[in-house]
């Protein structure tokens, strides 16, 4: 199969799309399936990953760099390739040439969509017209040309559908693949820890700075609730600075004296730290494809404070999330002051987040191979 890697060998950071990329092939890896890891140039078509590529797909769980199969000459079996990344000619090739490529092979073409936010929240990346939106749209276009499409929910998978549908264009192929909601090289949570209704509320926010993740709407509910109900809260927020003027505003609640600490680097390790200092999560998010920090906190034993709807709410709804209307100021001030005056809510929804079914990678890697008709 081969499997492409490109953006992901090249970007500094671990988002969300890149821990897709990376633990998806990393479960296939551990299945037996021979993945070919392939770029893109555009005088040659695919090209296998680098050494040093390899080494860069490692980091944060990825797969080690002696398990890819590296030749592009001998038969290839199972004869798809998979995209994990998201794909926009304005920064690479086209879904089209990508295809044109695969079928020149002789490969089906599988695409995991993540979601169609660019386009259902346009206003904040500039408008429908805007590059952003625009570029989106022709990458969902060309989905329609793919052999399967699997969403990382249910809810991204009829956006998708909906979105093909008014285009005209066909979306039978489209179906619903959760991801999985473990976090790979550590242990599930299953137990209390002794300190967890300790004051302060410990909080952790983990991802990128950026409009939609809504960190503006979470420290104005923060602001509001120290400033009129003097609520003990001890807030860990994590992530790159994805947008400036939200990396500003962090630093600026900061230095005017908010019980805020932000940390843009963490390594897996750091990260597993931070899930066993919190008492509780927060994901302020308006819209997501999934949710991965939804949850990895879940994983982690820890409950969760975001949005019920779309997919957050897929992923809310089997227990251990406090969910509310995360647009809200007000609301999110009034749900993260209810944790604090209610400890013993805190127990209980993080009880409940380790009593939780969790799906691993490897779950969702048997569970694409059976979709793409591979077992």
């Amino acid at each position: 199969m081969f499997f492409y890697v490109d953006h992901t060998t090249r970007f500094a950071h671990n988002t969300g799309i890149q821990r897709c990329v990376r633990l998806t092939a990393r479960a296939l890896l551990e299945l037996g399936i021979p993945l070919r890891p392939v770029c893109w140039r555009p005088d040659q078509g695919f090209v296998l990953a680098t050494p040093a590529q390899l080494r860069h797909l490692e980091r944060w769980n990825g797969p080690p760099a002696h398990a890819w199969t590296l030749d592009l000459d001998t038969t290839i079996e199972p004869a798809w390739l998979l995209v994990v990344e998201l794909v926009r000619s304005r920064v690479g090739p086209s879904v089209a040439e990508l295809t044109r490529s695969a079928r020149t092979l002789g490969l089906k073409v599988a695409w995991v969509f993540h979601d169609a936010i660019p386009i259902r929240l346009a206003h904040l990346y500039g408008g429908q017209n805007s590059i952003a939106a625009r570029s989106h749209a022709d990458y969902m276009r060309g989905l329609a040309s793919a052999d399967r499409v699997l969403a990382n929910s249910h809810t991204t998978a009829e956006h998708l559908r909906s979105f093909l549908n008014q285009e005209q264009l066909p979306f039978a192929h489209v179906q619903g693949l959760p991801l999985a909601q473990a976090c790979p090289g550590t242990q599930r949570v299953r137990h209390m820890d002794p300190h967890q209704s300790e004051p302060p509320l410990r909080l952790l926010c983990v991802g990128s700075l950026e409009s939609r993740k809504n960190h503006r709407t979470m420290l104005k509910g923060l602001a509001w609730l120290l400033a009129f109900k003097e609520r003990a809260v001890d807030l860990r927020i994590v992530g790159w600075a994805n947008d400036p003027s939200i990396a500003a505003l962090v630093e600026r609640s900061i230095s005017l004296g908010l019980p805020v600490a932000w940390i843009q680097d963490a390594d897996d390790e750091r990260l597993n730290q931070l899930y066993a200092w919190a008492q509780f999560t927060v994901y302020p998010s308006i819209e997501e494809g999934f949710g991965l920090p939804v949850a990895e906190s879940l994983w982690h034993g820890r409950g969760c404070l975001c949005s019920g709807n779309g997919a957050l709410g897929e992923l809310a709804v089997g227990g251990g999330c406090l969910t509310v209307d995360t647009r809200s100021w007000r609301l999110l001030a009034e749900a993260i002051g209810f944790l604090v005056a209610s400890p013993d809510r805190v127990v209980n929804l993080n009880e409940a987040a380790q009593q939780r079914v969790l799906r691993t990678w490897s779950d969702y890697g048997q569970q694409l191979l059976a979709a793409l008709d591979l077992c």
